[in-house]
């Protein structure tokens, strides 16, 4: 046995053995002191909990995902590796992408509000109802393949705007098929443009340089397009806000010269 220095705990002198590992504490009482004061020391590390799955909380990640990335963009491993949690969890919640897409669609139809008051005529209805669908295109393009659908997701949301469509429109005097085909006119023009703002961007595209020939030789030979387009093609300068607007305001004449005298 030889003498080393002192326990590590209580400072008294240690006698270490001649072979075997050499000691740091006088005895177990000491060495149990100090793994204690070493637990107390230990700064636990906190994890956080993941947050609680909901399916509203998924359909909002995956409408801020989709109009990120473009409806191609949305899969349900790459939702899941947005939220951080496992595939399998996305599907306690919707079998699959198609309820997904319909969730999605309903959170974004909610926010086309009914106008603040009432409007005076059935044309003012109509164009708050054109308005708001036009706007809903910008925010989320991706909806408008889904609501072009035959067969578009169903919901409360989407049936409150129908309501409020049909409840103008009901009031101006049309009978029921003409109901639907106004309202389906006039979504429709909107669906349209939006389309090709999707397609085009926020205007549309001055004709290049190296086809201007060909568009001059095909208008001199038809007397119409010559009168209108000698100037070149449409371009820039066409705005297609304001098209929504004037386009949805001539379906409406058009919609009011049908009606009796006293609806106007």
């Amino acid at each position: 046995m030889s003498k080393s220095p002192a326990c590590a705990t209580c400072g008294h002198a240690l006698i270490q053995p001649s072979r075997g590992r050499r000691r740091r504490y006088c005895s177990r009482s000491c060495q149990a002191r100090a793994y204690r004061a070493r637990r107390e020391l230990r700064v636990p590390v906190p994890r956080p909990r993941p947050a609680r799955l909901t399916a509203v909380g998924i359909a909002r990640t995956a409408v801020e995902l989709t109009d990120r990335e473009g409806i191609d963009g949305l899969t349900m491993r790459r939702l899941a590796s947005e939220l951080g949690v496992a595939t399998a969890a996305l599907y306690r919640h919707f079998p699959d992408r198609e309820a997904l897409l319909g969730a999605m669609t309903e959170l974004v139809l909610a926010e086309s509000p009914p106008p603040p008051v009432a409007p005076a005529d059935w044309r003012a209805a109509l164009t708050h109802e054109a308005e708001q669908e036009w706007l809903l295109y910008q925010r989320h393009p991706w909806v408008l393949p889904v609501l072009a659908r035959t067969k578009p997701p169903i919901g409360p949301a989407l049936f409150d705007i129908l309501e409020r469509s049909f409840a103008a429109l009901d009031a101006s005097g049309l009978d029921r098929d003409e109901v639907i085909t106004v309202y389906l006119a006039y979504s429709g023009l909107v669906q349209g443009l939006a389309l090709l703002r999707s397609d085009r961007g926020e205007q549309f595209e001055a004709l290049p340089e190296s086809l201007h020939a060909e568009f001059t030789e095909l208008v001199d030979t038809r007397p119409t397009l010559r009168k209108l387009f000698a100037a070149g093609p449409p371009g820039p300068e066409l705005d297609l806000d304001d098209l929504v607007a004037a386009g949805v305001r001539l379906l409406l004449d058009g919609v009011a010269m049908r009606l009796p005298e006293q609806t106007e």
